[in-house]
């Protein structure tokens, strides 16, 4: 339990201080928001059991330190909330933010305008830095805790702004001219009435202790840098938290109440369990038992194999409950979905909330109506949340109770994830761990004791596969978080963490599953098309061979322009039999689920689907004959999985070679040609699915060629140069799945759709409601950015994602989207025609 200092030891006003206002009849004063900063710090402390968390930060810092430095960290740690606004009595803050005009003076010298954060921090700083000299810790101890208020106070200083360098918060403690020092002389000479005075700071003392400070920093290895790094985040997530709820309590009335935390595992366990899916699983488990002896060898059902997955992978959980990163690696079509899921309620014991994250959209939409297939209760369904830009922010509640509290909560519970069960992306997820603006660490509290399962792993970018799984390693430890991390390619990355932590394998004979017939020869794969470099006719003279009126075939290309090419070439064809379909990264959401749908339901005949690889992994369908241009090996290992999924009748895969790799995936070290399917080796490993020597080969060359390297790609030089100095926005953009490319821009292609139930969605009617909510002034903050949000979700269904051109004749532009009012005259068919739109100066994205 958090005891606070006397806030009168520190500031002692015999004049009002204010903190916020609404208007000049009702303020609300500095002690008054405290309070309830206060209030909301231990509602987050007992339920997110802060003070467990802080003490694991502060034993990986100083593993043998005693409980009463433990006691001291938490306290340092706990004060920053009443802390961080005692800077609001800077007199031009009090007088120009709050119209206050019982100050005793306008201004004091030193300080920047109406600024309040650094002043806080500076406060903050001059305090404990004496509380911890006066102590009886030793020097080590004092080194330790001295780090930490340095930390804690850059924390304090930027809680209204995104998270920067470390080194440009302490570089202004340097040199008696310099801005803090200035400021120190000022209160050293003058004092500031109100404020109690210095106790230990001065001018002439300060660049001593920024010294002590980057001593202590240098000496710290590389565990120790990390851990600082979380810590951060962590504090600032904690105290942004407590200010915002605070805030929001006095100037809209609403309280926070909840904060997404799973009360009772039984809410979510208990209907998966009674789920139809589980009950054949369970019933399989009982029939096992009684059946020891029966061999798997023989086993011609691939829901028994899954279910044996299943159950394998549940027992090693329970053998290693303590552990934190678990690697689940089973096959394509092996039901890895499911068994993670249930390894993640399995672990909801221990653990507070889940997150399942998707490498794609379409992926956690695709999961999303599995689940509320699943959990059928209402109740239920509206506490699995996905959280991404495409899907409308959900409020809790009765709308029609409070509107304004509704959408008040409604935000609130977005900008810091208060849902039990998110479904999300690998890119916000990431942003989450290491993003540096204030929106991103917002939520990253909300990771302790979470459960988080990692989906399609192998489609991270591979350049940084060591830091992510040093700083996952790090962050669940700290946090006590469960990672349980999924692929059918990829082996455990511990192997490049150094030794730093271990993996937790959940399958422990793989070939038992791999090697098994329904999973290694479920396939057939031809490499006949392999012989000469592939060109359009010849693919199409094959494929138009090879497809059966009863048979549905897939053409996956690496190139947009090639899947184009041979659409095109296919429906000029006057004998096809079968209808033909495209899906590439231009189609709209609406556009790929309108294809996509038939083929999960089952409810088409013969067909020819040609896509680029945004049909790869994970998508859930079942296709008789493949036909692919070869890249990655991990690709072809998931596009064989897009065919004869369910094993009960022959599929074949005929891989071909047309465009190169290397233009689509860049600096990726799996596309060099020897680690591709023209050489006979690779071949047999996907024969075989020894994919644990294929990634030995390339983590080998990876580890050579960036990790090991001196240069500033190396793994020494980053967490050196960027981790040890906390320079947030530089880890943040090493840390990114996606490069981003600054010349796509979102275009809104305007026409009139039927969706599901038969509903209309007008796509210029959408558009003018988008500016009418955009340019509204009155309406509350809270209520406006749920409608935004419920619009744009709408938009989506009209969105393409096309290189920049600032002059494209557009109908509109709201920020950043873009919009062509008639578009019905694009699309031929019910599918844009791609080239009359390029004809207008619109030019697509690559992929």
């Amino acid at each position: 339990m958090c005891l606070f200092i006397n806030m009168e030891d520190v500031i002692n006003a015999d004049y009002p201080l204010y903190a916020h206002w609404k208007d000049d009849s009702d303020k609300e004063t500095l002690v008054e928001h405290l309070q309830r900063c206060g209030k909301y710090f231990q509602m987050l402390e007992k339920e997110k059991e802060l003070s467990i968390v802080v003490k694991r930060f502060a034993l990986k810092l100083l593993p043998n330190n005693p409980d009463n430095i433990q006691s001291f960290i938490y306290k340092m740690f706990y004060n920053v909330i009443l802390f961080h606004d005692f800077g609001k009595i800077n007199p031009a803050f009090q007088i120009q933010k709050m119209k206050n005009k019982k100050v005793p003076i306008k201004t004091l010298d030193g300080l920047s305008g109406s600024d309040h954060s650094l002043f806080s921090a500076v406060i903050y700083l001059d305090y404990f830095l004496e509380e911890i000299e006066k102590s009886s810790y030793s020097k080590k101890d004092k080194c330790l805790l001295t780090l930490l208020v340095w930390i804690n106070a850059y924390v304090i200083s930027r809680h209204h702004s995104d998270l920067e360098k470390m080194i440009d918060f302490t570089s202004k403690f340097k040199g008696k001219d310099g801005e803090i020092g200035y400021l120190l002389d000022v209160l050293t000479q003058s004092g500031l009435e109100g404020y109690a005075g210095l106790r230990s700071l001065s001018s002439d003392t300060i660049e001593k202790c920024v010294k002590k400070y980057s001593n202590v920093k240098d000496r710290m290895d590389r565990g120790q840098d990390i851990t600082c790094f979380f810590y951060m985040r962590y504090l600032y997530s904690v105290l942004v938290a407590c200010d915002y709820y605070a805030t929001t309590e006095y100037m809209e009335n609403v309280q926070i109440k909840e904060f997404g935390t799973i009360q009772c595992a039984d809410t979510f366990q208990e209907p998966y369990e009674r789920s139809e899916l589980l009950q054949s699983i369970r019933n399989y488990e009982k029939e096992r038992i009684l059946q020891a002896e029966k061999s798997l060898e023989e086993c011609n059902d691939i829901n028994s194999m899954r279910s044996e997955m299943f159950l394998d992978a549940e027992e090693a959980l329970r053998k290693n409950p303590e552990d934190t990163i678990y690697f689940l690696e089973a096959p394509t079509g092996s039901g890895k979905s499911n068994t993670a899921m249930n390894l993640g309620f399995q672990l909801l014991g221990s653990g507070k909330k889940i997150y399942y994250i998707y490498p794609f959209n379409t992926l956690v939409e695709q999961n999303r109506k599995i689940l509320q297939e699943i959990f059928t209760d209402k109740k239920v369904q509206n506490q699995i949340v996905v959280v991404n830009s495409l899907m409308p922010i959900t409020g809790r509640g009765n709308i029609a109770e409070d509107s304004r509290e509704y959408y008040q909560n409604a935000l609130l519970d977005r900008q810091f994830l208060n849902y039990p069960f998110i479904l999300s992306t690998h890119v916000s997820f990431f942003e989450t761990l290491f993003g540096y603006r204030k929106e991103n660490i917002f939520s990253f509290m909300q990771l302790t004791d979470s459960i988080v399962i990692l989906d399609e792993i192998q489609s991270y970018k591979n350049t940084i596969w060591a830091e992510i799984i040093i700083f996952l390693q790090a962050c669940s430890e700290l946090l006590g978080m469960k990672i349980i991390i999924m692929s059918a390619t990829l082996p455990g990355l511990d192997i490049l963490a150094g030794g730093e932590g271990t993996v937790t394998r959940l399958i422990e004979d793989r070939k038992k599953y791999f090697n098994h017939p329904l999973f290694q020869k479920r396939v057939t794969v031809s490499y006949e098309l392999l012989k000469e470099k592939m060109t359009i006719d010849h693919l199409l003279e094959q494929v138009l061979e090879k497809s059966k009126p009863d048979k549905k075939v897939l053409v996956t290309f690496i190139k947009k322009d090639s899947a184009y090419e041979f659409f095109d070439s296919l429906c000029n064809y006057s004998d096809i039999q079968v209808p033909a379909y495209l899906i590439t990264g231009d189609d709209s959401m609406y556009e790929r689920e309108q294809i996509l749908r038939p083929i999960r339901e089952g409810n088409t005949g013969g067909m020819i689907l040609v896509s680029t690889q945004v049909i790869e992994a994970g998508v859930d369908i079942d296709m008789d004959i493949g036909f692919k241009d070869i890249s990655k090996l991990d690709s072809e290992e998931q596009f064989l999985g897009r065919i004869n999924r369910s094993s009960k009748r022959d599929g074949i895969v005929y891989f071909f070679d047309m465009d190169q790799a290397k233009n689509i995936y860049g600096l990726d070290f799996r596309i060099d040609e020897s680690f591709t399917l023209l050489t006979s080796e690779m071949r047999e490993i996907l024969k075989e699915k020894e994919f644990d020597i294929y990634y030995k080969k390339v983590l080998n060359v990876l580890k050579k060629q960036r990790n090991e390297s001196t240069s500033s790609e190396g793994l020494d030089d980053f967490f050196y140069e960027h981790v040890k100095h906390m320079n947030s926005p530089c880890i943040a953009d090493r840390m990114k799945l996606i490069e981003e490319n600054k010349r796509n821009m979102s275009l809104v292609i305007c026409r009139t759709l039927e969706i599901e139930n038969g509903n209309v969605l007008d796509g210029w009617s959408l558009w003018e409601r988008y500016e009418e909510l955009l340019r509204n002034r009155t309406m509350d903050f809270s209520e406006k950015q749920l409608k935004l949000s419920d619009v744009r979700s709408k938009l989506n269904n009209f969105i393409y994602q096309v290189k920049w051109n600032p002059d494209l004749n557009y109908s509109g532009v709201l920020g950043e989207l873009y919009c062509i009012r008639d578009g019905e005259e694009y699309f031929e068919n019910g599918k844009l025609n791609r080239k009359k739109l390029e004809s207008q100066g619109v030019m697509f994205v690559d992929l």
